[in-house]
């Protein structure tokens, strides 16, 4: 194929020459110079001493791999193992203060003696948990969310229940402020609930 005058005049092409012979031309430069290098002072100790930290910081590399593995070990081998009532001692903790509706019902008192009506209503809302769960009508859990336990309550939810998890929802997650109106009326629920 013909030689054409593009390829040979273009400015892309003239570029692409220009810096060839630049790069050309320093590097021949370069080869031109002979500078010896100032003498390296002799340090016989630094060549174990560079040894010594490299080992160290292999082991110590060794040392946080094996405890990565260990910790990842032990906790694949405890979420394997069977949990004799599968709680954590957290989570018992909780279903044991769940279990005393009386408990909740004090406690939701004392917070609304102090003013602390959103913390009050929560202590209702608990102590209606802890009626489910002592009747046997929804056993508790702790990731069940309100809206499934409005699901769980045999339709149709009770209106006292539905008051207090509602209540709940609105005061916890919808930032709602509680009164002591609002209060006032969980306090009634749970009364209605707690009577035989």
């Amino acid at each position: 194929m013909a030689d054409l005058p593009h390829r040979t005049n273009s400015l892309a092409w003239q570029v692409r020459q220009g810096w060839q012979n630049l790069g050309e031309w320093l590097e021949y430069q370069f080869a031109q110079v002979d500078i010896d290098a100032p003498p390296l002072p002799r340090w016989p100790w630094l060549e174990p001493l560079a040894r010594g930290l490299f080992w160290v910081m292999v082991a110590a590399l060794a040392l946080w791999i094996g405890w990565l593995v260990y910790r990842g070990f032990t906790a694949y081998l405890n979420q394997r193992q069977p949990r004799g009532t599968g709680v954590t001692p957290k989570t018992a903790a909780s279903e044991a203060a769940l279990k005393q509706a009386t408990y909740w019902w004090r406690e939701a008192q004392r917070l609304a003696q102090q003013g602390d009506y959103a913390a009050a209503c929560t202590a209702l809302y608990m102590a209606g948990l802890a009626r489910l769960n002592d009747t046997e009508t929804v056993l508790y859990r702790a990731s069940r969310t309100d809206g499934e336990y409005l699901t769980c309550i045999p339709a149709p939810p009770s209106r006292p229940y539905e008051l207090l998890i509602r209540t709940h929802e609105r005061i916890v997650y919808g930032k709602a402020l509680a009164t002591e109106e609002t209060y006032q009326r969980c306090r009634r629920a749970y009364q209605e609930i707690a009577q035989p």
